[in-house]
């Protein structure tokens, strides 16, 4: 069987986007555990930022099951392209028995065999958080594209919930896959710990941490608050409060909430990180605190749990499914409890010490592995 992947995500935006994750790490897993099929990676493309990845991956794959259709363009041809759907990949060389599209959209394709993967509907469920331009065309065409795809991938059982409702797509179609962290995200002995890495970022005392593009959904001015809330009942709370992440769409509230903190100096945002050192960073806080409204799965709370933090996150959505009963699930939009809690954990060692073992335990459920071999059932089920 040829089984097609489009990579364009990858090798538009790169692997430290969630999405990015997903796409790198699935390829990976399948080409170390499908030894029979042939993988057509295709992609369309208007940077080469981003092609060392690929290269990577070609290094890593010494036998003939791997080939590469991909197609460098402008931004201007690659709307065009888009609006017009043609020429369809196939007419250039592209040639595949399915093709999976892991990241909503659909290339200009012939093919009619199509498996999609969608992450989340955020933009559906909460669309003060983006741009109306943005609701209106990704909504029509995520749900065109969930009625052409033979099979949905859905991140989490939340993700296929909102699938079906919001576009009506038969359960039987939708397939619940999990995501996994990234096996460089783990438990560090004291004597891997780098000091130095702190340093570089001015993080010079004890921590609370959280990861995510700087944008409305992930909730940065309530976690803010939480801070400032604790800061202002406690002298002794000595720490600081770093968010690690690029900075996204309408991300004005969330460095005007720090701005006006009586203890912005404190609050640190030290922007993109690369893995290794954000292995350390998490390796070397206190505790990970995730409010965010939504997700369609929640990969900084995974990661976190790897690298053994206690974990406070969201009750909602799908980190229900992803921290279970690991961490301490709170109300996203409720700063006095989070700073309850995030004061809890500090104060009681053996209540850290808890969360900590449960956090290891339940990162343990999730790998990549298992998500490239789930996904492949599903390649195999579809052809057959």
């Amino acid at each position: 069987m040829r089984i097609g992947i489009d990579i364009s995500t990858v090798l538009n935006h790169g692997q430290d986007i969630g999405a990015g994750r997903y796409i790198t790490n699935l390829v990976r897993n399948l080409l170390k555990i499908d030894k029979k099929n042939t993988y057509i990676l295709t992609g369309r493309y208007v940077t080469d930022k981003y092609l060392e990845i690929i290269n990577r991956i070609k290094s890593t794959c010494t036998d003939n099951k791997i080939e590469f259709k991909l197609y460098k363009t402008t931004q201007k041809k690659l709307n065009l392209w888009n609006r017009l759907r043609f020429p369809p990949i196939e007419l250039m060389g592209f040639k595949a028995d399915l093709l999976h599209c892991p990241d909503y959209l659909i290339p200009p394709t012939l093919n009619k065999i199509i498996i999609l993967t969608i992450h989340d509907l955020a933009f559906i469920r909460f669309p003060q958080f983006n741009f109306d331009w943005f609701i209106k065309k990704y909504t029509k065409e995520v749900k065109r594209n969930a009625r052409l795809a033979k099979i949905i991938i859905a991140d989490s059982k939340s993700t296929k919930d909102d699938i079906i409702k919001f576009f009506k797509i038969d359960p039987a179609k939708v397939k619940v896959v999990y995501l996994a962290s990234d096996s460089q995200f783990k438990k560090l002995a004291n004597q891997e710990k780098d000091k130095k890495v702190l340093k570089k970022y001015g993080i010079d005392k004890k921590y609370i941490l959280s990861a995510g593009t700087i944008e409305p959904r992930k909730n940065y001015p309530t976690l803010i608050k939480a801070f400032n809330y604790i800061k202002h009942n406690n002298n002794d709370f000595n720490y600081r409060l770093v968010i690690v992440g690029r900075t996204g769409w309408k991300s004005e509230a969330t460095y005007r909430e720090r701005e006006l903190s009586p203890y912005k100096d404190d609050i640190l945002f030290i922007g993109r990180v690369s893995d290794k050192d954000l292995v350390q960073i998490y390796n070397q806080a206190e505790i990970f605190v995730y409010p965010s409204f939504f997700e369609g799965f929640g990969l900084p709370p995974l990661e976190a749990m790897s690298c053994g933090l206690p974990v406070i996150a969201s009750d909602s959505s799908s980190l229900k499914e992803v921290v279970g009963n690991a961490g301490i699930l709170v109300p996203s939009e409720d700063y006095r409890e989070i700073s309850k809690q995030i004061s809890y954990i500090l104060k009681n060692e053996k209540i850290k010490k808890k969360l900590k073992e449960k956090s290891l335990k339940q990162a343990q459920k999730f790998s990549w592995e298992k998500t490239a071999r789930k996904t492949l059932n599903i390649y195999n089920e579809i052809i057959l």
